[in-house]
């Protein structure tokens, strides 16, 4: 049975396996300085409607986490984020080993909102001196538990922080995910326009690994970012002697020549088509009888079932399982679909199949 465990399970999409095996006897400078990641970060600035926004690679979300943090902070400064938020729950303290404290929101769902950040804001400036500084918000689209964010709750965070004067930091790692939910009304180009930093996740959408950090120039935190950038991505051992290897697969992802007829490249494509049979999972699970955790249009699904009917899932398809508390009192916990680019109808159709023989 295809496995549901997460978007990161195969390797590449055919169009960036073939435009690695061309490229793969090519002779080009090393970290990032090759003319693939030039070519790769002009394509995205032109993707996002931003020219002048500065666009370097990384391998992994966790370090450009580390990286963008660092970057738009300092020391004694901290982001605020959800209690769910991927740095909190995900990241081993990558974020305090750069000597940053998370300061975490009760938002549920690893949803922020600007009310729970007022509340954070105000009792750590209360103290001045005596407590981590906020320096900007950082939250996720989609969120760790699927959310995806609207035009509204976007400007909304946008808002607060510019009156409070701190950076805002969006990750990434599921943003093609989220660009391409249906009925999404918040586009790249906006969160371009408000962010002042951001990433394309490569690794969860299609490629065998890298992300794009993207930073907006046009305020004083962005151009210091900029400038403190190379520095921290070379001490974090993140400065990849083969980064033209991100480059060639960005490149290929937002190439427009291998655009569909509905004009979607590469990048946006699949994440389309995981949408699709995620929402198409969904729709058959609620059908079968299970309970939805929470609602979303992503590539992440979330349902309640018995630990019998999470075990049995998680050896077939490898469903993950969390432990939450079930406000039902009976036990429940939370079983995770992901879909992929590689997912397809008939592989949604026959775990929808097993997950009725289960009630």
């Amino acid at each position: 049975m295809h496995q549901f465990r997460n978007d990161y399970s195969e390797g590449a999409v055919p169009e960036i396996i073939d435009a690695l095996i061309r490229t793969n006897s090519e002779q080009t400078p090393g970290y990032g300085t090759d003319a693939h990641c030039a070519h790769a970060a002009d394509l995205i600035r032109s993707a996002i409607g931003a020219p002048d926004a500065h666009v370097s690679f990384v391998p992994g979300g966790t370090v450009a986490n580390m990286l963008a943090i660092s970057a738009l902070t300092d020391e004694f400064e901290g982001p605020i984020c959800a209690a769910d938020a991927h740095p909190t729950a995900h990241e081993t303290g990558a974020i305090e080993s750069c000597g940053r404290r998370l300061l975490a929101t009760a938002d549920p769902f690893g949803v922020l909102m600007p009310d729970s950040a007022e509340r954070i804001w105000r009792v750590c400036t209360a103290n001045g001196c005596h407590t981590t500084r906020p320096a900007m918000l950082y939250f996720s689209d989609t969120t760790e538990l699927g959310h995806v964010y609207t035009r509204a709750e976007f400007d909304a965070l946008c808002d607060w922080a510019v009156s409070r004067d701190l950076a805002v930091y969006v990750d990434g790692a599921r943003m093609a995910s989220a660009m391409t939910a249906a009925g999404a009304d918040l586009t790249i180009e906006h969160i371009a326009a408000r962010a002042d930093a951001f990433t394309l996740g490569g690794t969860k959408n299609g490629m065998l690994f890298g992300e794009a950090l993207v930073v907006n120039p046009r305020g004083p935190r962005g151009r210091r970012a900029i400038e403190r950038l190379p520095y921290l991505t070379k001490r974090a051992g993140a400065m990849t002697a083969k980064g033209r290897l991100m480059g060639v697969m960005f490149e290929a992802a937002f190439d427009p020549a291998r655009a569909d007829g509905a004009g979607d490249v590469v990048y946006w494509r699949y994440a389309r088509r995981a949408n699709s049979c995620a929402v198409r999972l969904a729709a058959g699970m609620r059908e079968a009888g299970f309970e939805p955790f929470i609602e979303t249009l992503g590539n992440q699904q979330f349902f309640w079932t018995t630990p019998e009917q999470a075990r049995k899932l998680a050896e077939a398809c490898g469903a993950e399982v969390s432990l939450v508390d079930d406000p039902t009192g009976a036990g429940r916990v939370v079983s995770r679909f992901v879909t992929s680019w590689t997912t397809t109808d008939e592989d949604v159709d026959e775990v929808v199949a097993f997950a009725q023989t289960l009630r």
